[in-house]
């Protein structure tokens, strides 16, 4: 009599175990700077560098992340680059920081360049979006920040 109690008791816990889980938390995708790596006469070479926070206990793939950078004039976005990469491991329990290169014509830079000049500051916004894969979820996390660029300082 006992033992097909305690048999159903076990099947029981075992099918339950996978409920107390805990869920997946949302990652968050952050914007931490943008750099000059290289300079020619038609195109600039910029590093947009973000910053992916993983609060859960197993790591994920960045599968895809893209972004738009803009510069701001007279209140209007002017579109300055588009980059993306794929594949990117983010680790478990913590921050991993990318860097994402990104190329941009350097008339609409100039322009921006110039507008900064006149201003006292370039206003750039980036706006994005990354797709981390966990293999059980995925979240689509987008991500924007405005970052403003005084000329002459560095």
């Amino acid at each position: 009599m006992w033992r097909p109690a305690v048999i159903l008791l076990t099947a029981a816990l075992l099918c339950s175990a996978g409920c107390v889980v805990p869920p997946l938390k949302e990652p968050t995708v952050t914007v931490d700077g943008i750099g000059i790596e290289n300079v020619t006469w038609g195109s600039t070479d910029l590093s947009l560098r973000l910053i992916i926070d993983n609060p859960n206990p197993v790591g994920a793939t960045l599968t895809r992340v893209w972004f738009d950078v803009h510069f701001l004039e007279s209140g209007q976005a002017v579109y300055l680059a588009h980059g993306e990469q794929e594949g990117i491991e983010i680790r478990p329990d913590g921050e991993t920081a990318v860097s994402i290169p990104v190329t941009v014509d350097n008339p609409p830079l100039v322009q921006a360049f110039l507008r900064g000049l006149q201003d006292g500051v370039i206003v750039l916004r980036v706006n994005g979006s990354g797709t981390l894969d966990y293999g059980i979820a995925t979240f689509e996390v987008p991500f924007n920040r405005t970052i403003e660029v005084r000329p002459g300082q560095g």
